[in-house]
């Protein structure tokens, strides 16, 4: 069992920084941050400045994309961090979201990603790959710290596709009150099973909002604004009341505030579909939702911790590594 925590950076620097030296402080065993360039604080910046803050977690990035990041771009940036950190690098890497959605441009195809993740691994490995504008290499890089790649997945074509390409797949949308959809998870290893170098050992992630509190209604409140963007996901399995929120966050959905504590669209989220999105309730209720995920094959939880009302998003970190994790552990 392995729990991870996913820093999104609408806070300023230097709490993310502190925020990073705790999540290591608290025993989690990975740290992620995401890649969202106009609304998140640069990514491979805090990534580096956690590589030198920390010296045992897993440093992620959760998730780049092959639109706004150059294959050349991610693979120097990421092996930086591998330098920096003593090889404790993962890099996650998905279709794009709001990374492009912010800057009017379409999501990659599943080829365009195919074709992404082949070259990085080759540039991190110093080979050197091929471009329509001649060949390309990285100088300075060491094939023994090529970092694992694994990709962000929802649908069960990307699920599939996650373990043909993959050293892991990390896990998004409903995960449901009895943990995360096993047919999901078997899709991954018929994917794998397609893998033409398969990994020896096949990581699967899931990523979560979630907040812990003995008062179950303040905490389904704080991760309310997470499962605002999960109801909008076309695989999402939603009763009547869930379709209709779906149906107004088309229009009144604001980007900008994308998984934001304060975005005023989550209003519309209904109180009984949080769960299925969310690990969110008293720490009873949430040890049970973690338990769920990890007997379904999760190998590691990495939550998006969410403040309760007039708290901090490192109160929400500390409780659940207090209160949670030890009924699991």
């Amino acid at each position: 069992m392995r729990f991870g925590v996913e820093l999104h950076q609408y806070l300023d620097a230097k709490t993310i920084l502190a925020e990073s030296r705790a999540v290591e402080e608290l025993g989690y065993d990975a740290l992620w941050l995401g890649d969202s360039q106009l609304i998140w604080r640069e990514l491979y910046v805090l990534l580096g400045a956690a590589a030198t803050a920390t010296s045992r977690v897993t440093l992620g990035v959760g998730v780049t994309n092959p639109i706004t990041r150059h294959p050349a771009v991610t693979a120097s940036a990421i092996m930086t961090v591998q330098e920096l950190s003593g090889g404790r690098g993962i890099l996650g890497v998905g279709l794009g979201h709001t990374s492009v959605a912010t800057m009017g441009l379409p999501r990659a195809t599943r080829k365009q990603l195919t074709a992404y993740v082949d070259t990085v691994r080759r540039l991190c490995r110093g080979e050197e790959v091929p471009t329509e504008h001649g060949p390309i290499r990285l100088a300075f890089t060491d094939p023994t710290a090529t970092p694992p790649i694994v990709i962000a997945a929802s649908g069960p074509n990307m699920m599939r596709l996650a373990g043909q390409i993959g050293d892991g797949a990390i896990m998004a949308g409903q995960v449901g009150h009895e943990g995360v959809r096993r047919d999901a998870l078997e899709q991954v290893r018929r994917g794998l099973d397609e893998h033409p170098h398969p990994p020896e050992r096949l990581m699967v992630c899931a990523g979560v909002a979630a907040a812990v509190s003995d008062d179950r209604a303040q905490a389904l409140e704080a991760v309310r604004p997470h499962v605002a963007q999960g109801l909008q996901s076309p695989l999402a399995r939603l009763g009547p009341a869930a379709l209709a929120a779906r149906e107004e966050l088309r229009t009144t959905y604001n980007t900008y505030d994308h998984m934001h504590p304060g975005a005023r669209h989550a209003a519309v989220v209904p109180d009984d579909v949080i769960p299925e999105f969310a690990i969110a309730g008293t720490p009873e209720e949430c040890a049970r939702q973690a338990q769920a995920m990890f007997d379904a094959g999760v190998d590691e939880i990495t939550i998006r911790p969410y403040a309760l009302p007039g708290s901090s998003r490192l109160a929400t970190i500390q409780a659940f590594a207090r209160d949670v994790v030890p009924r699991l552990r």
